[in-house]
């Protein structure tokens, strides 16, 4: 994972990802040269991240970027985060950063943050502490964040193919997610194209069955970072 950060904003999203992506686009674009078409080989796309966080400086608005199917949402994020600093202190690589707590998404965090960089951000949605975060785990140790470098960049990394994202609110997204783990093929069913609905007709179902039942299955082992949604 990699966090981009200017004067702007930041970005924390999958360099495996953004890699994949961007081979990807290259090579749709040289499809759509040669023969006017596009064929999407799966064995392309890597990373297991497929979300994005951005967060706007000086506010701190913060955005989830993710997909659900064809459709790319930008998520609204107004949960504030309600730290406790305390006096314990620890020594992380070359970083001598300071404990914090906090509870957010169902889960007790712990962040450890450096004065050294005098940034108010760090790994995924979490910041407002005086210093960049280096660490950041659960109170379960099912999610670690673990600062591996800093680097100087030259600009933020953007979204490879600039999709149109709808904005929602975290109730409505989290609707949105509900009704697509109930019902995983849906989006696949039925295709809207230039206004005209077409529907996709499998002759016994097995691929849209096969399919469903691989997206439950994964629901059921998914540890999310956030717990209640």
């Amino acid at each position: 994972m990699n966090l981009d950060v200017s004067s702007e904003g930041s970005k924390f999203y999958s360099y495996t990802v953004f890699h994949s992506d961007s081979t990807m686009k290259i090579d749709l674009d040289r499809q759509l040269a040669a023969i006017g078409a596009i064929n999407i080989r799966s064995d392309v796309q890597k990373g297991m991240v497929k979300y994005s966080v951005t967060k706007k400086y000086p506010e701190y608005e913060v955005f989830l970027h993710s997909r659900i199917l064809g459709d790319k949402y930008k998520v609204a994020e107004e949960r504030p985060f309600v730290w406790k600093i305390t006096s314990e202190k620890q020594k992380i690589g070359e970083w001598s950063t300071q404990k914090a707590e906090t509870d957010f998404g169902g889960r007790h965090w712990y962040a450890w943050f450096t004065n050294d960089i005098p940034i108010q951000d760090g790994p995924y949605k979490f910041h407002g502490l005086p210093g960049l975060i280096v660490k950041l785990e659960d109170k379960t140790r099912s999610h670690t964040f673990t600062l591996q470098g800093v680097k100087n960049i030259t600009e933020q990394q953007k979204d490879v193919f600039n999709a149109q994202e709808i904005s929602v609110n975290l109730k409505q997204y989290n609707r949105l997610v509900k009704d697509y783990e109930n019902d995983p093929t849906k989006g696949l069913k039925q295709m809207q194209m230039g206004g005209v609905v077409m529907k996709m007709i499998d002759g016994n179902n097995s691929h849209m069955k096969k399919q469903e039942d691989m997206i439950k299955e994964k629901k059921k082992d998914n540890n999310r970072i956030e717990l209640n949604k």
